[in-house]
């Protein structure tokens, strides 16, 4: 199994087996419950007598025809597919298996609110029948084993657009499923980000050094002890191209002394090259960081230091221990 073998598809898929023996579901009508798949119980407690096995039969015998009622008026409705986010009982599970119901168990809110913007459902807090329009639409929902995991899948094939899909990975071991799997979430994000917002700036520690660059200058420029943060701060800017020039297996200072350089020599664009020892130009290398996260990355890591300096000077400025002054001899 290599990466390869990752695809896309129209629908969402969950990494969980389905409650009964049905696991195929064609042209499938889909109902979500948001409260447990069982009869209504009284808050209030009570006794009930009684005096034969006759008795007896026929109290469970009306239990189970208030169960097997409600079941037929959910298959009368045209649900064949039931979901549901909490407890399904198991007299509920016979009588949906009696229906050729397909049930399946999705505590997740995450899930069930994505499985409602794909298939138009409605998650309905009580245990009945829905309505025509609460009833949700799917091509397929099945249960398919994907890498030695039975994973429910919901399609929708026959729209050329769908609201959810699905990027399903496959790789030969966790660690690098662990990888492309960080790799595919950072992207989606950037897009997202991207299409609010699509200023861009050069990436390799490019605008985090010329930023440290123009603090020192500030610094160099700014009278009393306010320089000396200043300057702190841009030296705590250059933590970005450091880090990357040692997990590059560089020598991080010469590295950070040649951009330096770089940018002194009016190559304002030039970050670390990972490859090999020295400089690149980002923007001819179209390696570029997103301005909105750049920014609020800056923004509150700012916010932190500032906060410690806060409590740091809270707790110098406390009285120190010792005796009361106010307290008379003898007391």
């Amino acid at each position: 199994m290599s990466v390869h073998d990752s695809f896309l598809m129209k629908g969402f898929v969950m990494p969980r087996d389905s409650e009964g023996t049905i696991k195929h579901v064609q042209n499938a009508k889909i109902v979500l419950f948001g409260t447990e798949v069982d009869l209504s119980a009284t808050e209030t407690k009570g006794n009930v007598l009684i005096k034969s096995a006759e008795e007896l039969m026929n109290y469970s015998k009306s239990e189970e025809e208030a169960m097997d009622k409600c079941v037929r008026e959910i298959v009368e409705a045209g649900v064949n597919v039931l979901i549901a986010q909490s407890t399904i009982s198991d007299m509920a599970l016979h009588f949906c298996e009696r229906n050729k119901l397909m049930v399946i168990k999705c505590p997740s809110k995450f899930e069930i609110a994505r499985i409602c913007k794909l298939t138009g459902a409605t998650a309905l807090a009580r245990f009945g029948a829905p309505l025509p329009e609460e009833v949700g639409e799917a091509d397929l929902v099945s249960v398919d084993e994907v890498g030695g995991t039975n994973c429910v899948t919901i399609t929708r094939d026959s729209l050329e657009q769908t609201r959810v899909s699905t990027v399903v990975l496959r790789s030969s071991t966790a660690n690098r499923l662990d990888d492309l799997q960080r790799a595919v979430e950072d992207g989606v994000n950037i897009y997202k980000q991207i299409v609010k917002d699509s200023r861009l700036v050069a990436g390799g520690g490019a605008c985090e050094l010329r930023l440290a660059a123009e603090l020192k200058d500030l610094a160099n420029k700014t009278p009393g002890l306010e320089q000396y943060a200043i300057r702190k701060f841009g030296e705590a800017m250059e933590t970005i191209p450091r880090t990357l020039a040692e997990n590059a297996g560089q020598d991080t200072t010469s590295t950070v002394s040649n951009l330096y350089a770089a940018h002194a020599a009016g190559n304002l664009n030039h970050g670390v090259n990972i490859e090999q020892a020295g400089t690149l130009d980002m923007v001819e290398a179209k390696i570029f960081d997103h301005l909105v996260t750049k920014k609020e990355a800056i923004r509150l890591s700012a916010e932190a230091a500032i906060t410690v300096l806060r409590v740091d000077t809270i707790i110098m400025a406390r009285q120190s221990g010792g005796p009361d002054p106010n307290r008379a001899p003898g007391d």
